[in-house]
């Protein structure tokens, strides 16, 4: 009977454990409120948050127009500075010409950067914001039985390795009275000769 105790020892404060575990489960992560929030929300970021960038056509046009404006005024200034000076026909004015159209064009390629980074932006945005709805402060939910077994785990590790620690120790274990097995006083096993 002397074998029950070792093994009594490392079960009872695991059950005990155990019962603590599943009588302290956690509540759910997410109230009604939040879970609607939460399927309403993820969809429509969604879209920017995953697939390639895509530069918002509208600012894009509006500022190609801006851009077309701008140079159609610096082509005309161009034009009017050089034929009041009689240079009309002259080199100068398909030089200047030229010159707007390279910085009409330049400006046309800052605008595409400018959306495109922005595009990028509003992505990492979604991402960020679709992480945040995600990462609920809320602890996540539990069993009874995952409580059990929760509470169970670490007491029964520690006994039963504390156990095996005292076997390969030639103590074989410790009794219920607290002496290791086979150092235990003599009446404590039933026996009535000397040590």
């Amino acid at each position: 009977m002397s074998f029950l105790a070792p093994i009594l020892g490392a079960i009872l404060p695991g059950l005990l454990g155990g019962a603590a575990g599943a009588a302290n489960t956690r509540p759910p992560a997410l109230n009604p409120t939040q879970t609607g929030a939460l399927n309403s929300l993820i969809p429509s970021l969604m879209p920017t948050a995953t697939g390639t960038p895509q530069i918002d056509p509208i600012q894009q046009a509006l500022l190609y127009g801006q851009n077309a404006q701008s140079l159609t005024g610096a082509n005309n200034a161009v034009t009017h500075a050089l034929v009041s000076r009689g240079l009309g026909r002259s080199g100068l004015l398909g030089a200047g010409l030229i010159q707007n159209q390279n910085q009409s064009q330049a400006n046309q390629n800052n605008i595409n950067l400018g959306l495109q980074q922005q595009a990028i932006q509003q992505k990492q945005l979604s991402i960020q914001d679709l992480l945040g709805l995600l990462n609920v402060n809320a602890t996540p939910g539990q069993s009874k039985g995952g409580g059990f077994l929760a509470g169970l785990a670490p007491v029964m590790a520690g006994s039963i390795q504390q156990m095996l620690l005292n076997r390969q120790n030639g103590g074989g274990g410790y009794l219920a009275s607290g002496y290791p097995a086979g150092q235990a006083p003599l009446n404590l096993l039933g026996n009535q000769g000397s040590q």
